[in-house]
């Protein structure tokens, strides 16, 4: 073969090898296609319009926009309703967080140790998880108001019972319940799953060596799922201080007062109730700053022991 039909060859082969890769790579885009559309219409599209609502004035009826710069910000500083519903929904968010994971972790301790019957009561906790925020509101309000269930429940040992949503001090409390009742079926499950993955051995040689069930817990489970513990911490967190449906549904959107008003409710109102959607997008932006730094923390705190 000479020289020209070598090179000839190889650039047949070439140009057969590009076409391939192209071909491969425009099947690729096209099966991303449709995630991408709905990414940048639903996601991406409503993120950057939030950003550029939040330096303008928009009047919505009259369909007009004006650069305002800083000062829906400056409104936001000065708004005491926006410091309240900002501390009710991190209380909140701590609040449910925490009990979550605690609540998580202890059914999925349990569902591993269970060995007749592990499948129905995996069903029977994440049950509550696919029912709807407006069920779940539906049915706690009436559980937790004066003559409920469980103030019922309380009569029957002599005791008057509670006022539990219309009094200030139990009401965050008492939607932070609802809601861990509510969303501790999927932390579980996370959970389980990173349970499930700790080697047996391990647990078999701190048995040898002594171990009892807490210092197994502590120095074999515990330190093992923390890559679990970490993602479930953010994600509960982020998920639970935007919280809107408990406190619409269950105190009739913030009460007794302004006890239970949340920032997202604030958010709600600004934008469709008095349609300042200027300062709505910049709380809306305020909110994802504060998330932001939440989660930032929480990866400061627990991520350098983490490996991924």
């Amino acid at each position: 073969m000479t020289s020209k039909s070598a090179a000839g060859a190889s650039g047949t082969i070439s140009n057969w090898t590009l076409t391939n890769k192209r071909r491969e790579a425009l099947a690729g885009y096209l099966f991303l296609a449709p995630y991408l559309f709905f990414f940048l219409v639903f996601l991406a599209g409503p993120v950057i319009s939030a950003f550029v609502t939040a330096f303008v004035e928009w009047e919505l009826l009259r369909g007009t926009y004006r650069f305002i710069g800083l000062e829906n910000f400056q409104l936001m500083m000065e708004d005491d309703l926006f410091r309240i519903a900002l501390g009710n929904s991190l209380y909140f968010a701590i609040m449910t967080t925490i009990g979550n994971v605690i609540v998580a972790l202890c059914a999925a301790l349990a569902l591993k140790s269970i060995r007749l019957g592990h499948t129905i009561f995996r069903v029977v906790m994440y049950a509550p998880v696919v029912l709807s925020i407006s069920v779940i509101g539906i049915i706690f309000k009436r559980l937790l108001a004066p003559f409920g269930l469980l103030n019922g429940i309380f009569e029957l040992f002599g005791h008057s019972g509670f006022d539990y949503l219309a009094d200030p001090n139990l009401v965050l409390p008492s939607l932070a319940l609802t809601t861990i009742w509510w969303g501790f079926g999927f932390p579980m499950l996370i959970f389980l799953a990173a349970l499930y993955a700790v080697p047996e051995v391990l647990y078999e040689a701190a048995r040898i060596d002594g171990a009892g069930r807490r210092q197994i817990l502590w120095r074999v489970t515990l330190p093992l799922i923390r890559p679990a513990l970490l993602f479930i911490i953010v994600t509960q967190f982020i998920g639970h201080i935007q919280v809107f449906g408990q406190a619409y549904i269950m105190t009739n959107g913030g009460g007794p007062g302004y006890s239970s008003y949340t920032i997202v409710l604030h958010i709600y109102r600004n934008a469709f109730t008095y349609y300042h959607m200027g300062y709505a997008g910049a709380m809306a932006l305020t909110l994802g700053v504060v998330m932001f730094i939440f989660a930032l923390v929480q990866f400061r705190l627990l991520g350098r022991y983490t490996e991924y």
